[in-house]
């Protein structure tokens, strides 16, 4: 299972966002890849800051999340909420390579904080610790990389 908390997936993920030049074009979905960056930036702070509320429920914290995080490679066209879309009330894009360099540091501080760092709940599956958002942020990077052919 690849995570950031592995040295060798972090710097394969770290060296696949920085091939991004700002000009390339979706595989699928509507983002652009502004968009896509910026929305990595806001699913960046999830662990560490209280940007949207837990909405989980038994099913999805006992039955999804654990599909998601070990099991089902990272669906496409799942529909987000207006506040984490970034074509509805998500973070604005703001300068591509500063968006890019915050979401750097942020793997980089995922990839190594305290396995025992008292993380945020996700808003979809509940209380997390840091090995299983380093593990869904691996898969939630992964999957916009390949979004964009990366």
């Amino acid at each position: 299972m690849k995570t950031l908390r592995n040295e060798s997936d972090r710097t394969h993920i770290l060296n696949r966002l920085n091939t991004l030049t700002g000009d390339e074009k979706p595989l699928w979905g509507k983002m652009t890849i502004d968009q896509m960056m910026s929305h990595l930036v806001q699913a960046a702070d999830l662990p560490f800051k209280a940007i949207l509320p837990d909405r989980s429920n038994f099913v999805s914290r006992t039955f999804i999340k654990p599909l998601i995080l070990y099991v089902l490679p990272m669906p496409k066209e799942v529909k987000t909420s207006p506040e984490f879309n970034q074509q509805e009330n998500g973070r604005k894009p703001e300068e591509f390579l500063a968006d890019r360099q915050i979401v750097i540091d942020s793997i980089n501080t995922l990839g190594s904080i305290s396995l025992d760092h008292d993380c945020l709940s996700h808003p979809m599956f509940g209380k997390m610790n840091a090995r299983e958002w380093a593990l869904i942020a691996h898969k939630h990077i992964d999957h916009h990389l390949k979004q964009f052919r990366v």
